[in-house]
């Protein structure tokens, strides 16, 4: 999903730009693929879980140790009396034993540690995409605000306009001192509104770069949100989510439950012991050779009622597993259809409301220069020009975030599978900057 990103005709005929902000020039502009590989080296989840992987591998080299064979060495019939006297009867018995597992044990506990180690390799997919997303997502915001500012900006230049036409106007005598006082108030509004955008801006700097855990060094982002890319037709979507990093967790957690069964069953069955070893009888100056064989009676099971658990749990997780998959697949269709939503809102603004808006502050702005309309109406026409703009910025904004999110669901395509991570992202925001 990549587009090509330009400033559409219509934005540039009224004097304003959707997105100001194309700093690639810039040394202390941040791109989008430096925020995310940021993000991937200094995220505090991400850097656990490079640990939590050296133990799942330790745990597999456990569950492929077999049990260590035993000495036995054992001294009868010494310090006695009669024929017994000191070491003058002793039995000395030396003997090597070793314990000797059935029912595959040793495999089902690899299994489950194999099972158990993609786990944890599902885990770290799923908060690496909750990362990349939140990233991207803090990403957005700001950039929508560097639109809000110089939307603003450019507002205030406009009313500024209006300030000294009607200064010029007020000096011949045709104006009103009030009017020059509702422009200056609607003026130092306007700039307040600046502000606040501008303390917004640099309050999202920091949220952005908690991402990695540092203070913000750079003053802006680059990106242009005023194309939308298309959007895959839903049954795509609904492929790419059967295979999503979040359904494929519950593959993996039951096969960690049929794994744990499987051990479970197999611990059920009792190992044996064999033993062989040399007898030295003192009394008789006698040498023997002795064998050795045990079994503990299971009498009972004494893991059924843990069989039982680990049955019900399979269950529970293929029921979680059908629920999870459902709800992913309506809220993906929820986003996509909010997408098309705003695709044709977008549309219509461009296509209706804002001409419609500018050729009103035109005809508005003549109209006033001759003397032909009052300033309350030169106003609103202004007002109704700004409201359009920013109406544009609010649903490009809208829409890139739920994209986002509709990418978040399906896993595609903020996963970094190739050797040049965030290519997709910063095609789509990026390029031709």
């Amino acid at each position: 999903m990549r587009m090509t990103l330009m400033l559409p005709a219509l934005l540039a005929a009224i004097g304003y730009s959707a997105a100001p902000f194309t700093l690639a020039a810039e040394p202390q502009a941040l791109t989008l693929t430096q925020a995310l590989q940021r993000t991937l080296q200094h995220d505090a989840t991400l850097q656990a879980f490079p640990y939590q992987l050296r133990m799942a591998e330790a745990a597999q080299l456990q569950a492929n140790i077999s049990p260590n064979p035993e000495l036995d060495v054992s001294l009868e019939n010494v310090s006695g009396t009669g024929d017994s006297r000191g070491l003058a009867g002793a039995e000395l018995t030396l003997s090597l034993s070793r314990q000797i597992e059935l029912g595959d044990k040793r495999q089902r506990r690899v299994e489950l540690a194999q099972h158990q180690s993609q786990l944890q390799r599902d885990n770290y997919e799923l908060a690496r995409l909750e990362a990349l997303a939140n990233t991207t997502g803090q990403y957005l915001q700001l950039l929508r605000l560097q639109n809000l500012q110089q939307w603003a900006s450019d507002k205030i230049s406009r009313e500024q306009a209006v300030l000294a036409t009607a200064e010029r106007r007020s000096q011949a005598g045709n104006l009103p001192d009030a009017d020059i006082s509702r422009i200056k108030l609607r003026l130092i509004r306007s700039e307040i509104e600046l502000t606040d955008i501008k303390q917004a801006i640099e309050s999202q700097r920091y949220l952005l770069a908690a991402g990695w855990n540092s203070a913000p060094d750079f003053v802006a982002v680059t990106g242009d949100l005023t194309t939308l890319p298309p959007v895959p037709a839903l049954a795509s979507l609904q492929q790419q989510l059967q295979q999503s990093s979040a359904l494929q967790r519950f593959i993996t957690l039951q096969r960690v439950a049929q794994s744990q069964l499987r051990l479970t069953e197999a611990n059920s069955k009792a190992d044996i012991r064999l033993s062989a070893g040399l007898r030295r009888n003192e009394a008789n100056n006698d040498n023997a050779l002795v064998f050795g064989f045990s079994m503990p009676l299971t009498l009972s099971d004494p893991l059924a009622g843990q069989r039982q658990a680990l049955v019900a749990e399979q269950e529970l997780l293929a029921t979680q597993q059908q629920q999870s998959s459902s709800a992913l697949s309506l809220l993906v269709q929820q986003q996509w259809r909010a997408l098309e939503q705003l695709r044709a809102t977008v549309q219509v603004i461009q296509s209706r409301l804002l001409p419609e808006a500018l050729q009103l502050h035109t005809l508005s702005l003549q109209g006033y220069q001759q003397g032909q309309i009052d300033l309350l109406s030169l106003l609103s026409a202004g007002e109704e020009l700004a409201l359009a703009q920013r109406d544009v910025i609010e649903s490009q904004s809208r829409f890139h975030l739920t994209l986002l999110e509709l990418e978040r669901l399906t896993g595609q395509p903020i996963t970094l599978n190739t050797a040049t991570p965030v290519v997709v992202l910063e095609h789509r925001y990026e390029q031709n900057l």
